[in-house]
């Protein structure tokens, strides 16, 4: 499981946008403490680029990940957002738990969205673990 944040090209099969909806501009991990990631693409009906910068502030493999990110939309800052993952083995796998605390900059309350989207996210993390045989 944290492969799916750590290893570059897991991570890039999971965390990306629609395939048939979104078209990737510009992707970039480097996963250690004070590393970076940015993650950007465009929606083909509308035009809206979205960009996903972070900053890893704690890196703790196999049991803990703390990182930063701002979410822009066509040039728009978006959101600030704390993110925390806590794994834990257990028999035949892993728990998780992951927290988010947001700040949206734009007015409006998008946890609606986001909570829709991440979960999006992690069924793409287990469809990905499970065709790479990280998951039974």
């Amino acid at each position: 499981m944290f492969g799916a944040w750590s290893d570059p090209q897991l991570k890039a099969q999971w965390f990306t946008g629609p395939p048939e909806r979104w078209t990737l501009l510009r992707r970039s991990l480097d996963f250690r403490v004070g590393g970076h990631e940015v993650l950007e693409g465009r929606f083909q009906e509308s035009g809206t680029v979205t960009l996903f910068e972070a900053r890893f502030h704690v890196i703790e493999p196999a049991r803990r990940l703390v990182y930063t990110y701002d979410l822009h939309h066509s040039g728009r800052f978006h959101s600030v957002t704390l993110s925390s993952l806590e794994l834990e083995s257990e028999a035949g796998g892993t728990r998780f738990s992951y927290t988010e605390q947001i700040v949206f900059l734009d007015g409006k309350d998008g946890t609606a969205d986001r909570r829709h989207g991440t979960g999006i996210q992690f069924d793409m993390i287990e469809a990905t673990l499970r065709s790479c045989g990280g998951m039974q």
